[in-house]
């Protein structure tokens, strides 16, 4: 959702490789940049198992927000959104944004 369905139409940019808006908060913050489409990946597989886990990662850690996840605070993808995670934590403020991943990306993969 951060690129837009990977058009980049806001403040993260293609060329940066950041397919999650790591650190990209708004206002013209265009966030983290990776050296390869490889390590773009890996950073945001990364950040999410930071909230879906606290089992230690399998590659040195390349998430520059990793550090500061609240680890294991979100081990469903409903609980994403701050708003509805029980926990309080959360990818992020907007309402309804891990309800909307599912609705938006995984239901409509379960056709395939």
């Amino acid at each position: 959702m951060e690129t837009g369905f990977l058009k980049f139409g806001g403040d993260v940019k293609k060329d940066q490789y950041n397919f999650a808006g790591i650190g990209a908060i708004g206002g013209g913050s265009s966030g983290a940049k990776f050296d390869s489409i490889r390590i773009g990946i890996r950073a945001h597989v990364q950040h999410l198992k930071a909230y879906a886990s606290k089992e230690a990662l399998k590659q040195p850690v390349v998430d520059p927000r990793f550090q500061y996840v609240k680890r294991g605070s979100a081990e469903y993808v409903q609980w994403l959104g701050q708003k509805e995670n029980p926990n309080g934590y959360g990818w992020a403020t907007a309402k309804n944004y891990g309800n909307n991943i599912v609705k938006l990306y995984i239901l409509p993969m379960k056709k395939y």
